[in-house]
């Protein structure tokens, strides 16, 4: 009789251990289940989170491509002002000139002591017309060696 009971306490002991291992199994499958769950509520949010990111990359782009944009938009503009200043100053040294050369003809006659005015106010024409057509030709070889090279021109705007 003892070989009976202690067989149905293994069985009872055997018993008990398959539905411990059953209901083990029962709560693993459900915190599998709501892992999954969980698995895919990430994955959609890092979706959703994946997406703002590649807008937020397209739109950094476009800023950046316009910020290069308005950047070499303003160089052009310097540019543009540096040979403005650059017009300008020539322009200012030229009207130095012909006021300077406008004087010395109009004070002339009353300087000169001599009888003969006509040949001094012919003499001082003459170097007066060739000065304004050295003047000329000199502007016209400046603005189209700015056209050429403008860094020959800053090198000799630098040098007067």
């Amino acid at each position: 009789m003892a070989w009976q009971a202690a067989g149905y306490a293994i069985a009872v002991a055997a018993v008990a251990v398959a539905m411990a291992i059953v209901l083990s199994l029962a709560s693993l499958s459900r915190s599998i289940r709501r892992l999954e769950r969980t698995a895919e509520a990430v994955s959609k949010d890092a979706t959703t989170v994946l997406r703002r990111c590649d807008h937020l990359a397209e739109e950094i782009e476009a800023t950046l491509a316009m910020s290069r944009q308005s950047l070499e938009d303003f160089a052009w503009l310097a540019e543009g002002a540096r040979a403005m200043g650059e017009a300008v100053h020539s322009a200012a040294k030229t009207t130095a000139r012909l006021t300077e050369l406008y004087r010395d003809c109009l004070s002339a006659p009353f300087q000169s002591a001599s009888g003969d005015s006509d040949a001094g106010e012919k003499t001082e024409l003459s170097n007066l017309a060739r000065t304004l057509w050295s003047m000329w030709k000199s502007r016209g070889r400046a603005s189209s060696s700015e056209r050429r090279d403008p860094s020959a021109n800053a090198e000799q705007s630098e040098g007067e």
